[in-house]
Parts: structure tokens; C-alpha cells; sequence
């Protein structure tokens, strides 16, 4: 999968670069350069998620609008509709982008053919949801489970942080910014340990500003009036950065951000187009280092040291710090749901003081929730440590282990009632 996902990266950048030529872009390579420099891009092309390949069909969908923009056919609307349904299929976030195409259509509806935009909504609708009722017939045969908790599943599981609190006005700027550089609580300690490497932020820093201002200085106003396009890519780019502010900053639902600021910015601005070579290459040299060599060279949560005690202590059920991955990871080696009974979830929903006894009751429980120091990081400034555990008044807690990773330790408690 993680090497689907480069393959996919590297079409979208070929997409992209079809995409601003059909737009008779200047220099097109300098900001096909600058996409694949963003930390997003980089970091998701290396991962096994899904956030990549949905972005290669909805870039491929503009491409077909683009090329309705210029030559009116309704076939054109067609296959981007068609391409923009792929897209939400491979993940529900980039209904935005479809979303946001759809409205600038409705909005120059006076001058767009009605059955023209009716193929393109009716099109995508239609593929995405009878593509979803029929999974969901062929895949609940022995499940309680409604259509609609079907295809919000990730919702009702509590698997989606969502709402309006402080933290997304402190998460949603940090993951923004992220997008497009690596900024990680496991620098200093890298900087700690490599002072040399500190010439890499000093650079991009000075780099950068200059880039900046010369961006801003000498941009100018495109000649041609905010048309369809322009429309189009600015609200799907709203929608996506107002989900993603209302996900708590989910820097995961940001990946298609720069695709889409690009898009706006070249039909937007006449721009000059160095700056963005020299940005990009800072960038990359950033996100090389403290993004892809660092998450690939250090062991930067003790995932693999807490495998192994997993292994060493086989009827232990466990608490863990990082769940999602340490059991993704178990499944990897073991098989499929081998880590079902063995990693203990803690919900948002779930009442965490009655849920910790009753599992401590039924045998041993290990956790590493407690008396950990490691990297600042996203949960870090959101909770901080031991967030969700209950109070030690109803448990006693002794130390049996240690988990040490880069920059950082966990300390292993085994639970008890007392």
C-alpha cells in the first residue's frame, strides 16, 4: 500500500502538471515542484493511508471541468463527476471538493445549459450513494446496523474529534502550517543531538521571507474576472478548511489544501514563478530531514519496543498511549484482528473509571499512560498526559517495564484493584 500510494503521488503530480498546462500556466514545473515538496504530500506518499489517491481523482475531475470551461460539452461534465465520485469514495472528506465545484455551477447558472449541471450532480450523487447502498446490502447479512451508521461509521465509533472549542483555534493554524512543513515536538531533540542541522530552519527562514515578500510585492491581479474555476477551487477550498477547523485542526483532512491554493492562485495571480522554485526547494530540504529521515531512522513513539513486550507478555491486555498504530502494527505481523482482546480502546463515550476497573477485574492490564515523557506533540498540547485515565484511588499501579524511543520514555504500570 505504501507503494500504491507513492505510485499515486507521483500521478498527481503528473495530473497537476496536465492541469496548469491546459490552463496555459507559465513555468508549470515550479508548482508541480512546490506540491510535491509540502510535507503533506511527502508524508502521506510515504504512509499507508488513504489520503492520496483520493486526491489523484478529484485533481483528475478538474481537469475535465477545466476542460468543459473551455469547450461546453456535457460529457466533459460527465467524466468530472464521475472522477469526483471515485474520489469520495476513496474518503468522505473530499465530498468538499465536489461540493464546492457543484455550487460554482449553481451560481453562474445563468450562463451554463441546466441539463449541464444536472449531469454533473445527478452524475455524482448516483455513483457515490448507489455505490454505497449496495455495499451496505451485500455487507450487513448478520449486522444490526443502520445505512446511515454504515456510512458515518468512523462518526458513531468515536473515531472523529468534532466540534468548536479552544483547540481548534490552536490546532487548526499549527496543522495548516504543517501541510507544507514538518514542525514536531522531536526536533529539539534532533537539534539537541545534530546542532549542525540547525544551518536547515536558519536557511529556510531567511529563504522563505525573501520568497514571501517578493511573491507579495510583484503579484498582480489576473486581467480576467473570477470565472467558474476561480469559484470553484476558492469554496472547495473553504469547505475543505472549515471541516477540517471543525475536525479540531485534523491535519489529515488538510492534504489537498496546497493542490487547491495553487489552483487559485494561478488563475487568480499573475505571479512570479523563481520564488516558488527556491521555496519549494528549502522545503524539500526541511522536510526531508525533519520530516521523512527522521520518521524513518528513529523509533519516535516506542511502537516496535511495545510490540515486543506485547509478545513477552502474551495474556496481558493493554492501555496504550498509541492504540491505533501499536494495533494496526500487531495485525500486521499476526493477521487480521489478532490484536482484538488484546489492545483496551477508551472511547470518548465510554465511562472511563467503570471501564478500566472492570477490565483490570477480569485479569492483567498493562498501560503506558502514565509517567510517560516524550515528544510535544498534538496530544500533548490538547491533554497532556494520562488524559481519560481515571483516578488511582480505586487502582494500585506498579512499575514492571520501560518503553525508551527517540527523544523520550514510557514507563510500563501494571493495574490492580486495590
Amino acid at each position: 500500500m505504501k507503494a500504491v500510494n507513492a505510485i499515486a503521488a507521483g500521478l498527481v503530480l503528473l495530473t497537476l502538471d496536465k492541469t496548469l498546462r491546459t490552463m496555459h500556466i507559465k513555468y508549470v514545473g515550479n508548482f508541480v515542484f512546490f506540491i510535491g515538496s509540502c510535507f503533506g504530500m511527502m508524508r502521506y506518499a510515504t504512509e499507508n493511508e488513504t489520503y492520496i489517491i483520493p486526491i489523484l481523482f478529484s485533481l483528475a475531475g478538474t481537469y475535465y471541468f477545466i476542460k468543459y470551461k473551455s469547450h461546453p460539452i456535457p460529457r466533459y461534465l460527465f467524466f468530472s463527476a464521475w472522477l469526483f465520485a471515485v474520489g469520495v469514495l476513496f474518503h468522505q472528506i473530499h465530498v468538499f471538493w465536489f461540493i464546492g465545484f457543484a455550487l460554482s455551477l449553481l451560481i453562474h447558472s445563468k450562463s451554463i445549459y441546466l441539463r449541464h449541471i444536472y449531469v454533473f450532480i445527478v452524475t455524482g450523487f448516483l455513483v457515490v450513494s448507489g455505490v454505497y447502498v449496495m455495499v451496505y446490502y451485500m455487507w450487513k447479512e448478520g449486522r444490526e446496523m443502520s445505512l446511515i451508521q454504515f456510512v458515518f461509521h468512523d462518526v458513531y465509533a468515536g473515531q472523529v474529534s468534532t466540534g468548536i472549542t479552544l483547540r481548534n483555534f490552536i490546532m487548526t493554524p499549527i496543522s495548516f502550517i504543517r501541510t507544507f512543513i514538518q514542525v514536531h515536538g522531536y526536533m529539539k531533540p534532533m537539534l539537541m543531538a545534530w546542532p549542525v542541522v540547525l544551518f536547515i530552519p536558519i536557511a529556510f527562514l531567511v529563504v522563505a521571507f525573501i520568497c514571501l515578500k517578493t511573491l507579495f510585492k510583484y503579484s498582480k491581479k489576473a486581467v480576467v474576472p473570477s470565472d467558474i474555476l476561480t469559484k470553484a477551487v476558492f469554496w472547495a477550498f473553504i469547505l475543505h478548511l472549515c471541516f477540517a477547523f471543525y475536525s479540531v485542526g485534523n491535519a489529515e483532512f488538510m492534504v489537498m489544501l496546497p493542490v487547491l491554493l495553487v489552483l487559485w492562485v494561478v488563475n487568480t495571480f499573475d505571479i512570479p514563478t523563481k520564488p516558488v522554485y527556491y521555496l519549494a526547494l528549502v522545503m524539500v530540504m526541511w522536510n526531508m530531514v525533519f520530516g521523512l529521515s527522521a520518521m524513518h531512522f528513529f523509533d519516535l513513539d516506542g511502537t516496535e519496543k511495545t510490540l515486543n513486550l506485547m509478545e513477552k507478555n502474551p495474556q496481558a491486555r493493554w492501555i496504550l498511549s498509541e492504540p491505533q498504530k501499536v494495533e494496526n502494527s500487531y495485525d500486521y505481523y499476526h493477521g487480521p484482528h489478532a490484536s482484538a482482546g488484546k489492545v483496551i480502546r477508551i472511547n470518548h463515550q465510554d465511562s472511563v473509571s467503570t471501564l478500566v476497573l472492570t477490565e483490570v477485574r477480569k485479569g492483567e492490564v498493562l498501560t503506558d499512560k502514565l509517567g510517560s515523557k516524550g515528544n510535544f506533540d498534538r496530544k500533548h498540547l490538547l491533554t497532556g498526559d494520562g488524559e481519560g485515565f481515571p483516578s488511582l484511588t480505586t487502582l494500585n499501579y506498579s512499575p514492571v517495564d520501560s518503553v525508551e524511543f527517540f527523544g523520550g520514555k514510557r514507563i510500563i504500570y501494571r493495574l490492580s484493584e486495590k
